[in-house]
């Protein structure tokens, strides 16, 4: 399984804190509450969108006076699944700046993701307020802003309008449907890194054709049958049989092995009768001379039975063997044939003659490819030759795994195998050749692949997940969330692009908040003809 390298796209983590309060206009009812009477003087609404390690809460609610009821309207989401919190108490806990303490559980949302709870704060002043959101991993905790306190209902309306974030609005039960995703802006390391088209091809040494030395009958090897497509073989191995019709060529094998006998009977004679000279020559009955001339015939015996031999062997090193014609033949009733042995071990990728087809000398009968080792080629533009050291961090992306960066160099055990040393003039590139392992055969022959090479290129700096980019007519956009339901919109200025992140030179600041997943939704509310009204009876 390959490691994500430190540059790919990786979750954003920790909590972030962004607060939008008090926002001044003519809302519809809260949830729970009931719409204040004709001729009323309208009551402001204030909101509270606070991030936390695991939850985002967003709450709604009218100016809160001392000793009377006030609904909090709670939108949780989670962050891991980006879905409303369906079930499960909620506990908040308020404290005043005079130690006073309220606690208050909210045992069930009213409906998915809203929680109404409906406190009673006894004094006016400031007061601190938190939620402790139970989970199976304990609570999960996020701290809220102070709220104010109103000692009467004249004191609220006399108090300051509060500004309005102003925006796209985009309401949680739509961002809840689509799942809606935004990330904390941060700064990452970033290596401008080419992007180049690359192929993967087998090594010279890896791929292999079985053609037979002569034509004739394909025949299955001795106690075994052909080999089918996608069989491993071993180098050696025997493959097939081709046995070739009566021709020169069948009539010098059978020769060929006649003569070895042949020779081996004279060489036998020639040893007997050397030696029985020998003995007569010692007992004076033979002379030296006739001595000599029996060691003579031995020594061309001999020679002979070796030249016999040499022959026999060069038919064999070509895999000519005599064969049965059927297992229940007579084993003396053989006929000659040619082995067809694999001279490496790999896969069959290609069998292009059945059992009994006559096949040609001058066509492959198999094709044998080992994949455990491939080559990755690429072409380098002669403008970025200094600016890319081969040796440096290079990482492929296969087309079905997108945004999987697999890693050639280092723990993955591939080399540089060969960095031209002569531009191509027509196409002004010189190739870049990897070796990589390949054990369990993912990359397969001729597979297209996009290579991330490293230059020399590099910068701490601001960055956003490729993710978070929306192209409106060729300029890329991104869109904020400035509190719980509504969204601007921010034209940005792009640099490197590293592994499914981009520099942002322009545009967005450290800590905002920038949708990553569904900015998509977020435009085509921008550009609707209805756009929902700011605050809504849930």
């Amino acid at each position: 399984m390959s490691k994500r390298p430190a540059w790919a796209p990786v979750p954003w983590t920790g909590a972030s804190l962004f607060l939008m309060l008090f926002s001044s206009c003519n809302p519809k009812p809260l949830e729970g509450e009931r719409a204040a009477p004709a001729g009323d003087h309208p009551e402001k609404s204030a909101q509270v969108t606070v991030w936390g390690d695991r939850f985002e809460a967003f709450i709604e609610h009218r100016p809160i006076i001392a000793a009377a009821p006030a609904t909090l309207v709670t939108h949780l989401t989670d962050l891991q699944t980006l879905e409303p919190r369906r079930a499960g108490p909620v506990k908040f806990l308020l404290r005043s700046a005079a130690g006073a303490s309220i606690e208050h559980v909210e045992p069930a949302p009213a409906r998915a993701g809203i929680y109404t709870p409906a406190l009673t704060i006894p004094q006016p002043g400031q007061w601190t307020a938190r939620l402790a959101i139970s989970t199976g991993e304990g609570d999960s905790i996020v701290d809220l802003p102070a709220f104010a306190v109103f000692a009467s209902k004249d004191e609220a309306v006399e108090a300051p309008d509060p500004e309005a974030p102003e925006g796209i609005s985009f309401l949680k039960e739509q961002q809840w449907k689509v799942k809606t995703k935004a990330e904390p802006v941060g700064r990452r390391h970033l290596v401008e890194r080419r992007r180049l088209p690359g192929v993967v091809s087998p090594r010279p040494s890896s791929k292999a054709a079985v053609t037979p030395p002569v034509a004739g009958r394909l025949l299955a090897p001795p106690s075994n049958s052909l080999p089918s497509l996608g069989d491993r073989v071993a180098a050696g191995q025997t493959l097939a049989l081709v046995q070739p019709p009566f021709s020169e060529f069948t009539v010098k094998l059978v020769e060929s092995e006649a003569e070895v006998i042949r020779a081996k009977l004279a060489r036998d004679l020639a040893e007997l009768a050397f030696a029985r000279a020998q003995k007569l020559a010692a007992g004076k009955f033979k002379s030296e001379r006739e001595l000599q001339e029996a060691d003579f015939a031995l020594r061309t015996a001999q020679a002979n039975h070796q030249a016999a031999l040499a022959v026999q062997a060069a038919y064999r090193k070509a895999g000519a063997i005599f064969v049965s014609p059927s297992a229940a033949a007579d084993q003396a009733a053989s006929l000659p044939a040619v082995e067809l042995k694999s001279p490496i071990s790999g896969a069959v990728v290609e069998v292009a003659a059945a059992a009994g087809e006559h096949v040609p000398s001058d066509r492959a009968v198999f094709r044998i490819l080992d994949t455990a080792s491939v080559l990755i080629e690429a072409k380098i533009s002669e403008s970025d030759l200094n600016r890319i050291e081969p040796s440096q961090e290079a990482f492929y992306e296969t087309p079905d795994a997108q945004g999987k960066f697999v890693p050639i160099l280092g723990e993955s055990g591939g080399r540089v195998a060969f960095f031209g040393p002569a531009v191509d003039p027509a196409s002004r590139t010189v190739p870049l050749v990897y070796e990589m392992k390949n054990p369990q055969g993912r990359l397969r022959i001729d597979m297209t692949l996009t290579l991330y090479l490293a230059t020399s290129r590099a910068e701490n700096t601001l960055a956003i997940p490729e993710s978070a980019i929306v192209d409106e007519e060729g300029r890329p956009t991104a869109f904020v969330q400035r509190s719980g339901e509504t969204f601007e919109k921010r034209y940005l200025t792009l640099g490197i692009r590293d592994g499914g992140f981009v520099q942002v030179l322009s545009g967005l600041s450290e800590g905002e908040r920038v949708v990553t997943k569904e900015g998509y939704a977020i435009r085509l509310a921008s550009v609707s003809t209805s756009i929902p009204a700011h605050g809504h009876a849930h």
